[in-house]
């Protein structure tokens, strides 16, 4: 691939990707990129989850961190999918009444709302908080509340559109057989609130994480693919199709720094699968960083065996520039079609390419076509 076929970001940096800086005056760049809004208490672990996902900090020296005291914001750049605003929003700070910070454009246009709740302390204060911060969304008529047929939005006539994401956080303190238990118990208590303290009918997910597992990567990838719902479905098809023409059991696209995917196939759900993928780019960025400072570039492939107790599986990666990566996992007994294998792994790169183009060309189009493999 050359350098010529992908256009990076001017504010990419090749190593973390990141340009940080403090709350400033209006920048119209960053006020038409989507946008990550971290909110929660005090406390909760929001600049944990920004500072290892979005930092590459190590999770064991989060509890080093300062509580945050005024407003954070990343430019994040690592790919032009991954291209986004993160803000870090200060717990004592309120929504509603606090004057300090100008919410106005931090949630227009495109928006992801990651509400943070620490599972180890009582959550009924950090609820109560966060329908504060939603019935003031919903007087704006900012909530992608959209679903509900008893209460139709017009889509087109919307400047902003804000889905909302409850983090169950640190929830590496607690028994595994405990976790569903909690999640069940939080999401429903924030549902009655909503309903009937608030009467709201809000679509939002739930997810169990912690900076200590994968499972923040896992949530975080969740949130990237609604800030590009319009391109998933063409990322989706083309996974899949290459997935069902190699015999493949999983494909993703994920990014190499971030560790989170892009997109997935169809029938992918398997979070220890996911895990072993993380594990795996790991380790090949570690090997390969000893005998070069850039470890991808654009023949970057590898092929790696995964010995099971009955079966042997193999992991394929293919580098497709941009700090994007394919992961492909199948029976070692589908190599024997290798060629084949290689052929619609280029085709499938070629089909990213076309995506990519098209996306730097026209970034707010709704729906892209790419040429999926053969």
């Amino acid at each position: 691939m050359d350098d010529d076929d992908l256009a990076v970001p001017s504010s990419y940096n090749q190593h973390s990707g990141l340009v940080g800086v403090e709350q400033s005056g209006y920048d119209a760049k960053i006020d038409t990129k989507p946008k990550i809004v971290l909110m929660g208490m005090r406390r909760s672990g929001k600049s944990s989850i920004r500072n290892v996902v979005f930092h590459k900090m190590p999770a064991n020296e989060t509890m080093f961190l300062e509580s945050t005291t005024k407003l954070q914001q990343d430019d994040v750049s690592r790919t032009c999918f991954m291209d986004y605003v993160v803000y870090d929003v200060p717990g004592q700070l309120d929504l509603v009444t606090d004057s300090a910070i100008d919410y106005t454009n931090m949630f227009e246009g495109r928006c992801a709302l990651i509400y943070v709740i620490d599972v180890l302390e009582d959550y009924r204060q950090a609820v109560e908080k966060l329908i504060q911060i939603l019935t003031t969304l919903d007087r704006q008529n900012k909530l992608d509340n959209t679903i509900f047929d008893d209460r139709p939005v017009d889509r087109s006539a919307r400047q902003t559109n804000v889905s909302v994401f409850v983090f169950i956080h640190k929830v590496d303190g607690l028994p595994d057989d405990q976790r569903e238990e909690a999640q069940k118990m939080i999401e429903k208590y924030i549902r009655d609130e909503l309903l009937h303290s608030a009467e709201i009918r809000l679509n939002f997910k739930t997810w169990l994480t912690s900076v200590y597992e994968y499972t923040i990567f896992h949530a975080l990838s969740d949130v990237n693919e609604k800030l590009i719902d319009y391109l998933v479905p063409t990322f989706e098809d083309l996974l899949h199709r290459l997935k069902t023409t190699c015999c493949m059991d999983t494909t993703l696209l994920m990014d190499v720094s971030a560790k989170c995917y892009i997109a997935k196939d169809n029938d992918f759900n398997d979070h220890n699968k996911y895990e072993m993928c993380c594990d795996m780019l790991d380790l090949y960025t570690d090997i390969a960083t000893i005998y070069s400072q850039q470890p991808y570039d654009d023949e970057s492939y590898s092929c790696v065996i995964l010995q099971h107790v009955t079966t042997q599986e193999v992991m394929l990666t293919k580098y497709l520039g941009n700090n994007l990566i394919l992961v492909c996992l199948l029976q070692e007994s589908c190599l024997k079609d290798r060629g084949i294998i290689n052929q619609n792994i280029r085709q499938f790169a070629q089909g990213i390419r076309q995506v990519l183009e098209v996306q730097v060309e026209k970034p707010a189009l709704g729906k892209i076509e790419g040429s999926p493999p053969r």
